[in-house]
């Protein structure tokens, strides 16, 4: 009795025991478990179990984390055969830890899972996981089928097997599965097979990958394809990727309908045969993710068809701030139908760029708007650097150095021959520009105008701050021959100044052969008025402009200076131009200290030069007239000299008035005290000579036939003398006709007492004189009437008069020194 009474009482304490523990087994399983689980990574939140009756362990809710992974279990059933899992959430951590601080983000450690080699399968009816990568929980049913191999289907379809140190994982996802969590363009199309490894640390991926997207715009459709395998490896400590995409087949692609955007038929046909429509991406080397910096080797893109290529290396930013950390260096190759070469190498250094470039073209685009009516660009080169700070900021400052050359150009029907250019902007943070530009062409041709060795020097400088153009312009052009069929100008310089703002304000220094002016003007859409000066300088200087009009002039002496302004728009001016004692040879013509003071104005094409006097000290044209003096004017563009006075062979002469340009008119020329002795001027040896003094009228007609004159006439003022003496001819004409000799001698000592000349002049030269004398031989006491008729070509005596003057000598000096002094 006592053996059985302290059996039950043992059997009673046992079951107490077991009853305690049972009623106080989720602390009991808490302290049991959770230093366990300690050492496995994980930690335990929450246990709720019982037994049911067939004994079966029934956990009504399990929370565990293990290593920053959050997992609930409900409705689990256990017995020695299986596991079976109702609901399970998994919240996956962001794994970048972004929110939590540096000493709080969870150190991962390699996977050493503890796993029986028996146990019961488990099986998962519903898990729901929740992570940052995905738009919405992605939902599971997870069956193992055999231990640690385990079958996922639902949103993912997957076959995972786990071992003590790797989880390896074999994925098949396609766009139908994906739209269920994340956000998919509708055109898109995709499918990869992965294998997933995870070893606690590292996730590795292996897949082959089969892609494509197409966007619609307007009729134009882009589109992208892959195709190929992949390889990525994310560290999870030290948050490092790494992905090997050279093994992909990549290709963008836009169809033809694309060209129809653009509007303009000879930009579509342009862009057309330059653009190709196909380029395959390759990916060369592995890109990788290191504490959030993004590091991409090379990338290239390749034109389908031809040999063009643009490489994109060494490209590095920060996940964060991608702009203000990029680096990146960039390489094109292209060319095309009608772009021979184009190279661009440019290096990105933290929002600095800088690059260099190379372009050569046989010709324009023919759509380019100064190429219309039939103009032509040929042979086209530009190369040169680019540096830009601060790319993503605004304002950017930048400077561009560039050598641009042109072989062959027609513009505007201007033909152009070996144009070349260097050229430096510079834009700043402020807002500044500068730009200058050393530019050179060989010739220039336009219509009959012919330009050689053209050089400019331009610097333009200008504040776009400031919301208007306002712009500095100082510009330096140099000519080595400017030639017209009128008119060739050599040395031509021009140097400017001018500022733009709403309107164009300039100042150009005019240099041609030496001659100098200054030209200003003020250019907008109403108005563009204009003042030239002419500085006080020698006349001689227009030497060479004058001999291309008159070979046979040429100015010894002389200032000129002047001012005149106007408008260009309106065709307007008014000025004046003085001329001082100005000489100059014409032939063997000879003028002496001219001065003038022209007032005049423009308008409606028409000179107006209101009436003003001058004086010509001396001319020399075999007779020489002194103190020549009268009134020039010009009305409608038709010069005249009017009230022409001066001395001529000791005696004066009027001009009433004579216009140069007009074909018909009559200038009548009167004469008065003309000594007789300089008139008739003959060899000396010959033994004739007059005294006295003449007076006269001669009507100078002038028109397109020559020069005549009609009706003239001489008369004698006062009394004069006619001597003969040892003249062979004269006494060979009185040996010859005895009838005559008698009346003959009566001339050789002859008292005039009057004589009257008719004077005709034609247009050819041929001067007819009808002479009549009245007069008293005091030796013989004989009174004579004498007429005689005289014919000589004028043009003749006057060039035989002035090969005798003295005028030869003095007019080859005088241009001997001038010449010299001016040259």
């Amino acid at each position: 009795m006592s053996f059985k009474r302290v059996s039950v009482g043992l059997l009673g304490i046992v079951l107490s025991m077991l009853l305690l523990a049972y009623l106080f087994r989720l602390p009991l399983t808490s302290w049991y478990l959770t230093p366990m689980l300690s050492k496995n990574g994980a930690e335990l939140h929450c246990i709720d179990w019982s037994l049911t009756s067939q004994l079966d362990l029934n956990i009504e809710k399990l929370c565990l984390t293990y290593q920053g992974q959050q997992i609930e279990l409900a409705g689990i059933l256990a017995n020695k055969q299986q596991v079976r899992v109702s609901r399970a959430n998994l919240i996956v951590s962001d794994l970048a830890n972004k929110q939590q601080p540096e000493s709080a983000q969870t150190e991962f450690k390699k996977l050493a899972l503890v796993l029986p080699e028996q146990r019961p399968l488990i099986s998962i009816e519903q898990l729901d996981v929740v992570s940052p990568f995905t738009d919405s929980p992605v939902r599971l049913a997870i069956q193992e089928k055999r231990l640690n191999h385990f079958t996922i289907s639902g949103d993912l379809n997957a076959d995972v097997e786990i071992s003590n140190y790797e989880i390896k994982a074999d994925l098949t996802l396609d766009e139908q599965v994906a739209r269920r969590f994340i956000t998919l363009p509708a055109s898109s199309h995709f499918s990869t097979q992965s294998q997933v490894k995870f070893d606690g640390i590292t996730i590795a991926i292996e897949s082959t990958v089969n892609a494509s997207y197409q966007h619609a715009l307007a009729q134009c459709d882009l589109g992208f394809t892959t195709e190929g395998q992949l390889s990525a490896k994310y560290q999870l400590n030290q948050q490092y990727l790494y992905a090997d995409l050279s093994a992909l087949q990549n290709q963008l692609s836009a169809n033809q309908a694309c060209l129809s955007i653009i509007k303009d038929q000879q930009h579509q046909s342009f862009i057309e045969a330059q653009l190709p429509l196909t380029w395959q991406l390759e990916i060369e080397k592995p890109v990788s993710v290191e504490a959030e910096q993004l590091s991409v080797p090379i990338v290239k893109l390749l034109a389908a068809e031809g040999q063009s290529e643009v490489t994109v290396s060494n490209t590095t930013f920060s996940l964060q701030d991608p702009l203000a950390s990029l680096n990146s260096q960039v390489s094109i190759d292209f060319n095309s139908k009608d772009i021979d070469e184009l190279k661009l190498n440019a290096h990105l250094h933290e929002s600095d760029v800088s690059a260099d470039f190379q372009l050569s073209l046989d010709s324009l685009p023919a759509f380019l708007d100064f190429q219309a009516d039939g103009a032509l660009v040929e042979g086209i080169g530009a190369k040169g650097k680019l540096n830009i700070d601060e790319l993503f900021s605004s304002p950017i400052a930048a400077r561009l150095n560039a050598n641009v050359s042109v072989k062959n150009a027609l513009i505007s029907g201007a033909q152009i021959a070996d144009f070349t250019s260097t050229i430096e902007a510079e834009h700043n943070a402020e807002q500044h520009l500068i730009v200058k530009a050393n530019s050179k062409v060989k010739s220039l041709n336009y219509n009959d105008i012919h330009a050689a060795k053209i050089s400019n020097e331009l610097t333009l400088s200008t504040d776009l701050s400031v919301g208007e153009l306002f712009a500095d312009i100082d510009a330096k052009t140099t000519a080595a021959k400017l030639s017209t069929p009128e008119l060739t100008l050599n040395k031509l310089s021009v140097v400017t100044n001018a500022l733009q703002s709403r309107a164009l304000q300039a100042t150009h220094h005019v240099f041609a052969d030496g001659f100098e002016a200054l030209v200003s003007h003020h250019m907008s859409k109403v108005a563009h008025p204009f003042e030239l000066v002419i500085p006080e300088q020698a006349v001689s200087k227009l030497n060479p402009i004058i001999a291309q009009f008159e070979p046979l002039a040429t100015i010894t002496d002389g200032v000129v200076s002047g001012i005149i302004k106007g408008d260009v728009n309106l065709q307007q001016a008014e000025g004046s131009v003085h001329i001082n004692k100005l000489s100059a040879l014409y032939n063997d013509y000879l003028a002496n200290d001219f001065a003038v003071d022209l007032d005049g104005t423009f308008n409606s094409g028409q000179l107006n030069i209101a009436a003003t006097k001058f004086t010509l000290n001396e001319l020399r044209a075999g007779a020489v007239v002194k103190n020549m003096q009268g009134q020039l004017q010009v009305t409608a563009n038709q010069p005249c000299a009017a009230d022409l006075t001066g001395q001529v062979m000791g005696g004066k002469f009027v001009v009433n008035k004579y216009c140069p340009l007009s074909d018909n008119q009559t200038a009548t020329v009167k004469f008065e005290n003309i000594d007789a002795s300089k008139l008739v001027t003959l060899d000396a040896e010959s033994g004739i000579s007059l005294s006295g003094r003449l007076a006269g009228t001669l009507p100078v007609v002038i028109s397109k036939q020559g020069i005549e004159v009609k009706q003239g006439q001489l008369v004698n003022q006062g009394d004069g003398k006619l001597l003969i003496t040892n003249n062979a001819g004269f006494e060979a004409v009185k040996a010859q006709q005895q009838e005559l000799s008698t009346t003959l001698s009566l001339l050789e000592n002859l008292d005039i007492k009057k004589l009257r000349s008719s004077v005709n002049l034609k247009p050819d030269g041929w001067l007819h004189l009808g002479v009549n004398l009245e007069g008293y031989n005091e030796a013989q006491q004989q009174a004579v009437n004498f007429n005689y008729n005289h014919e000589e070509n004028v043009f003749t005596l006057l060039r035989a008069l002035r090969l005798s003057d003295e005028i030869t000598q003095k007019v080859e000096k005088e241009y001997a020194k001038k010449g010299s002094n001016d040259g």
